[in-house]
């Protein structure tokens, strides 16, 4: 499975990319070199000196743009997540999850690793109990007004080889994700074929 976009309540992702529009337009003047080597290029090639200012200019921001791109999907977003409202939740989770019956009782305890591959504009969840591998398919984070985030995923569940009497299925779980990004607890809930529902708890290894 691979990762997929998500959203994030509240954060608008143009908006960064604005940002990030005007800090290549930023870099660019810094980069005389650059330009001089590509109008340089350009002369040998033959391009006529008024045509070096509709190629040289453009397509040093556009690489400087994309780099910048990047590297901020990548890496930068992470140390300025304050800035990009978006929480870091990418890591290694343990997981601690309680099937339960229609009255609330629990029916019975299971163990998982969980981890979650994120960068600025992708993410996927991942699941693994003894028996199955669930990836999420939509992730939604909802900041809440604690400091808290909200994550909510659906997820597709498959059976591993020997375990023919689990079924393939769905499910949905909201998760409360603490202030410092290190504990959550919430619930899930799997559709028709599997028809169960219960709690879970992530602790960041």
């Amino acid at each position: 499975m691979q990762d997929h976009e998500y959203s994030v309540i509240g954060h608008r992702r143009s908006t960064v990319g604005r940002y990030l529009g005007m800090l290549a337009t930023i870099v660019v003047s810094f980069l005389p070199a650059v330009g001089f080597g590509l109008s340089e290029l350009m002369a040998e090639l033959g391009v006529p000196e008024w045509g070096k200012y509709f190629v040289v200019i453009p397509i040093t921001a556009s690489l400087t743009y994309t780099s910048l791109h990047w590297f901020f999907n990548k890496y930068g977003w992470r140390p300025l997540s304050f800035i990009a409202q978006v929480p870091n939740i990418s890591g290694d989770w343990n997981c601690v999850g309680q099937t339960l019956n229609d009255d609330g009782s629990v029916a019975h305890d299971w163990v998982a690793e969980l981890s979650i591959s994120q960068t600025w504009e992708k993410i996927r969840v991942r699941l693994e109990t003894k028996s199955s591998i669930s990836h999420s398919v939509s992730v939604a984070l909802i900041p809440e007004p604690d400091g808290c985030w909200m994550l909510m995923y659906s997820y597709i569940n498959k059976p591993k080889v020997g375990n023919g009497h689990l079924d393939a299925h769905q499910g949905y779980c909201e998760m409360r994700v603490v202030k410092n990004l290190k504990t959550a607890k919430g619930e899930y809930f799997t559709a028709k074929g599997r028809g169960t529902a219960g709690t879970m708890t992530f602790t960041r290894r």
